[in-house]
């Protein structure tokens, strides 16, 4: 009892600060990724509560990502076939199978495999997923409804066309007016110094925004609400009516299994890259135990697919609002959780009368942040080689797709790596064979020699070295001996 009443009350009130955040963006998610809104709130609220209890890590925050909404979005109309309901069922589906595997993906201790990706291509992966978050968002903020335009890049050239029909259409823009608005407050929350502004969040304050927007029209005015009810988050009047059951038809289908593949590899990278972010952010400096995750996010997105709701991520944006709030264990993820469910049975009478532009603006916002120019700054800043990756990962994401722009990616860092080794038999070598040699000096000192070469191919080979060392001893690091290092491994060096 002792234990679950330690650090209670600084638990509820960061579950009750990120529950503020998750509102907003967890239905402003699903609506982008082409779902009924509820579809986010579902795994936020299964996901808070079974990663709570069999996760493995201390103070991140479960529930839907920003990376999945793309992958979700494309399943649904591959699937669907000009039938979103159709889509979205056997998209639910697929859910349930990503789940099943990410599950085994822990059973079998994989979680090291997050090591495998490289950073540069990793980072121009989530650069491609923000511009294509506003590539689809801008047109949904400024209210003008369907474009003409095909793909991200055709989507993003029709932004200055879609603001023209918002500026030129008849009466007075609501939509656009309220998107707009929603994404100053965005853009222009941390740069406002007022502190009764900050006792909220800025998703929060948006969606205050829209409320008092339809108040004013309802209470005061008592004029007609003037958005049209197709700009209107589509909330059931019984939210029993949000629970629907996957459809395994398609269980044999190619596209079927892509949706599944797409949906597995950008959970697992977005939780074990969300994962690895916040244990830096822990003030308690403890290690989460991804391989528990793994698991616990696995059963999670199992139970949210079979109700109906999008796959269960780690989250780095609200995980990190809860270790700012003071949150000590995974009972803030629970509480999260509880908080929601409680929001969402209290004011769901509300929430139905908020545009869906002012979710826009908060996701134009999450899209911005993934693809910032700092991003492209940070990148340059490690040197050529590595920018000529993360811009090749990032078109090729823009062109192909997430799954084969991180196959990109991968390449790209490999052909770098080639030309840049005096002799391309050494890569191959050190891939497959032992280049490291770990020695006891002494009780509390070893010895780790690193030889030939060492890159993201080989990483986990080091990886393994590096964890059989006792948390509190003294490494020497011996790298004279080889010729080439990648940047994913510094990088991995310098967190350890």
């Amino acid at each position: 009892m002792g234990r679950w009443t330690k650090h209670l009350s600084s638990d509820i009130s960061a579950g009750f600060a990120v529950s503020l955040i998750a509102l907003p963006l967890s239905l402003g998610l699903a609506t982008a990724s082409g779902v009924p809104p509820m579809a986010g709130v579902i795994p936020a609220i299964i996901g808070g509560i079974i990663v709570a209890i069999f996760g493995g890590s201390h103070v991140t925050i479960s529930g839907p990502g920003y990376g999945l909404v793309v992958v979700i979005l494309a399943a649904v109309t591959m699937l669907g076939q000009g039938d979103p309901l159709q889509g979205y069922l056997l998209t639910c589906a697929a859910v349930v199978v990503s789940g099943l595997l990410l599950f085994l993906f822990g059973l079998i201790r994989l979680g090291a495999l997050g090591d495998f990706f490289p950073s540069s291509a990793i980072q121009g992966l989530l650069a491609a997923i923000g511009l294509i978050i506003i590539s689809k968002q801008f047109h949904v903020m400024l209210g003008v409804g369907e474009t003409e335009a095909k793909g991200s890049l055709g989507l993003l050239l029709e932004i200055p066309r879609s603001i023209y029909r918002m500026v030129k259409s008849p009466g007075i823009p609501w939509e656009g007016i309220i998107g707009i608005v929603s994404g100053v407050i965005m853009f222009g929350y941390a740069k406002v110094k007022w502190r009764p502004l900050h006792w909220l969040p800025a998703p929060m304050w948006v969606l205050f925004l829209a409320v008092g927007f339809w108040a004013y029209f309802t209470f005061i005015t008592m004029e007609p609400y003037p958005i049209d009810e197709a700009f209107l988050i589509p909330i059931p009047d019984n939210l029993m009516d949000s629970v629907v059951f996957p459809d395994f038809s398609w269980w044999a289908h190619p596209d079927f299994w892509m949706a599944v593949i797409s949906i597995t590899l950008l959970s697992s990278i977005e939780s074990l890259l969300s994962i690895k972010a916040v244990d830096k952010l822990d003030p308690l400096a403890r290690r989460s135990n991804i391989n528990k995750d793994l698991k616990a996010l696995g059963l999670g997105s199992i139970l949210s697919g079979l109700v109906g709701g999008l796959p269960v991520v780690m989250v780095i944006a609200r995980s990190s609002v809860n270790v700012n709030n003071g949150a000590h264990s995974r009972k803030a993820n629970f509480f999260h959780a509880f908080f929601l469910l409680v929001f969402i049975l209290l004011v769901k009478d509300v929430l139905r009368n908020v545009p869906v532009s002012a979710l826009a603006g908060i996701l134009v916002y999450t899209g911005y942040k993934l693809a910032a120019p700092k991003a492209f700054k940070k990148v340059a800043r490690i040197g050529k080689a590595e920018l000529f990756i993360f811009i090749g990962t990032l078109l090729g994401t823009l062109a192909f797709g997430l799954l084969q722009g991180i196959i990109v990616g991968i390449l790209l860092t490999v052909c770098v790596q080639l030309s840049q080794l005096r002799s391309v038999r050494n890569l191959f070598r050190y891939v497959f064979r032992p280049n490291t040699l770990l020695y006891q000096e002494s009780e509390q000192k070893f010895y780790l020699g690193i030889k030939g070469y060492a890159g993201f191919l080989n990483y986990l080979r080091l990886k393994g070295k590096l964890d059989s060392i006792p948390h509190k001893a003294d490494i020497v690091l011996d790298m004279s001996l080889t010729q080439y290092v990648d940047h994913s491994v510094m990088e991995h060096i310098h967190y350890y």
